[in-house]
Parts: structure tokens; C-alpha cells; sequence
């Protein structure tokens, strides 16, 4: 099984709302997951009440006025995204530790193989019926996974793998930073551990994991072709049009709203304790998925409200 760079794949581009219009060829069973929604560019264009609209690298000053900054980053291997600016270089190079949401290394690569796979007896094709199984069975060699695997696949690994373009052999945003960072002699550190970021989908219920799986096998072609939606607005800085993105109508709103409680919100409390310590030494570059950044229980609303001073950079 070819796992190359599989930290890379996580926690952003799978939170796309898989929202409308079945792939063809398949049956009747996705006739449930066809939610004829408002185009996409209409609800991204809806003025949002986002306190931060606009930027990915925000400067932050501690109430003692320790300067650190704040970067929203895509886990993407889009080029257009890969690359960073010259305002983050400069910031980097003004700082003097580097704390990635979690550093893609092989030790984080080996924990998602080991917690991917069902090791309780459960398998994939018992909990999914044949017709959603069989369709996911024609592409997920695609995405590292042999078909002869599959069965063994926990659902949130099958749609957190598949909710995005096909991976290829080029470095992402993160593992520039990375590379970077040692370059100039940065300290590195981990916000969170690959373990407890695999933990928050692990512990979705497992009908909720089903119901995203279905839909994001359902309408897997409107996910990837909106995946250039996601990119232009990360190229925009538009973190008002990312939350609007995300507050499109979902197959099962409840289900969504559990969701982004464990994989978002809830992280976003952990992540604010971490950081804060961070900030309160000083020096520190923090990246994590822009994600994080916006709406009102975002990092940069939350930050605000403690006392810190913010003010955009990039």
C-alpha cells in the first residue's frame, strides 16, 4: 500500500460539504443525497458576519506585548498553494520556533496506517451496502488503498482519503514550512499529535461516519470539481467566503453540526491552550488549517477576546 505523505491529506479539504448532484452511474441509492443547493458562487458571495474576512498571516501581540504570528495554511498540494509569500518568509525568519498543526514526518504517516483499519472484526462492506461499497471498490487504488483493503477501511478513513483530488508526488504548504524552518535553524514543534487529530474523527458515531462516506461517494465529482472553489478562495485570503462555504446546506445538517464539533471546534479549545503558552514566551509562528482561523469560535475571534492585538499581515 502506497502511503507517501499521507499526513498531508487531512482535515481540510474533507470538510467540503458534499451538498449536491449524484455521480453518474449510480443507482437509485443516491437519490437521498441530491440536494439541488444554491450555486456555490452565489453562497460564497453572501456577506458574511465573519470578524476576520480577510487574510491567512495575522501578527499577534500578547497583552505583555510578545510579538508572534498566526498562519492559515491548506493541506493541499496544489503549487498555487504550496508556495508561501514573501510576508511569511519574513515572519518566519523573525521567529524563532515553528509549531505545525502536526509535522509531517514518518512517525505521523505510520499512526494513520495504524488507526485506519478496523482491528475488531468489523469490516466496511458488512456496514455499507454493496451498491455504495462497490463504487467506492472502482477508485480507491487512487488513493493508496488496495481494493482487497477496502473491507478493512474505517469509514472516516475512506472519506477523509477520497473527499479530495487525487494525491500526487509534491510537497505541500506544511512540508515547506518544515523545510524552511531547519534551514534557518528554527525550533519545530507539534501542535497536535497525529493520534489526537485521528481521534476526533475515530470518535464520530459510526452511523454519522456512514452517512459522510455515502455522500462523499454520492457526489465525489461536484467534491473534487469544487475543490478549485476551496483553492481560489485560500488564494484570496477569503476566510469569510471559507465560512460560507462551509455553512452550505448539508444531507443531514445534525449530523454536519456533530462533525465540525469534534474535528473543528473542539480542537479549536485544545489548540487556543497550546498556543497561548506559545505566545506567552514570544517568537512563535504558528500554522495551522485556515479553517481554524475564521467565524465566530475560530483561534482569531478567540485570541481577541483574551486581550491579544491582531493585525493582518498577508
Amino acid at each position: 500500500m502506497s502511503m507517501n505523505n499521507i499526513v498531508i491529506y487531512l482535515l481540510c479539504l474533507f470538510i467540503i460539504p458534499a451538498s449536491s448532484y449524484a455521480a453518474p452511474g449510480l443507482s437509485d441509492v443516491c437519490k437521498d443525497f441530491r440536494l439541488f443547493s444554491e450555486d456555490t458562487d452565489e453562497i460564497v458571495a453572501t456577506n458574511q458576519d465573519t470578524p476576520f474576512k480577510k487574510g491567512l498571516l495575522w501578527k499577534i501581540e500578547s497583552p505583555e506585548g510578545k510579538i508572534n504570528y498566526l498562519f492559515g495554511t491548506m493541506h493541499s498540494q496544489d503549487y498555487a498553494v504550496s508556495r508561501f509569500p514573501p510576508e511569511v518568509r519574513l515572519a518566519l525568519i523573525k521567529s524563532k520556533t515553528l509549531i505545525l498543526e502536526t509535522i509531517p514526518d514518518e512517525k505521523a504517516n505510520q499512526t494513520f496506517i495504524n488507526m485506519m483499519f478496523f482491528k475488531d472484526g468489523q469490516q466496511l462492506d458488512n456496514l455499507l451496502e454493496a451498491e455504495f461499497f462497490d463504487e467506492l471498490k472502482r477508485w480507491i487504488k487512487d488513493y493508496g488503498v488496495e481494493p482487497e483493503q477496502l473491507k478493512h477501511l474505517k469509514p472516516w478513513a475512506a472519506f477523509s482519503l477520497t473527499g479530495r483530488p487525487k494525491p500526487v508526488r509534491a510537497p505541500t504548504l506544511e512540508s515547506n514550512l518544515l523545510r524552511f524552518a531547519q534551514q534557518h535553524m528554527l525550533k519545530v514543534k507539534s501542535l497536535e499529535s497525529m493520534q489526537e487529530i485521528l481521534s476526533a474523527l475515530d470518535g464520530l458515531l459510526m452511523e454519522d461516519q456512514l452517512i459522510i462516506l455515502k455522500d462523499t461517494i454520492c457526489n465525489h465529482d461536484k467534491i473534487i470539481r469544487e475543490t478549485k472553489t476551496l483553492v481560489d478562495l485560500y488564494l484570496n485570503r477569503d476566510l469569510a467566503g471559507l465560512v460560507a462555504f462551509n455553512k452550505q446546506a448539508h444531507y443531514d445538517e445534525a449530523v454536519f453540526d456533530r462533525f465540525m464539533q469534534n474535528v473543528l471546534y473542539g480542537r479549536n479549545i485544545v489548540m487556543l491552550e497550546r498556543i497561548e503558552k506559545a505566545f506567552a514566551i514570544g517568537n512563535a509562528f504558528v500554522a495551522v488549517g485556515a479553517s481554524h482561523l475564521a467565524d465566530e469560535k475560530g483561534l482569531l475571534q478567540n485570541l481577541s477576546d483574551k486581550g491579544y492585538q491582531i493585525t493582518s499581515v498577508y
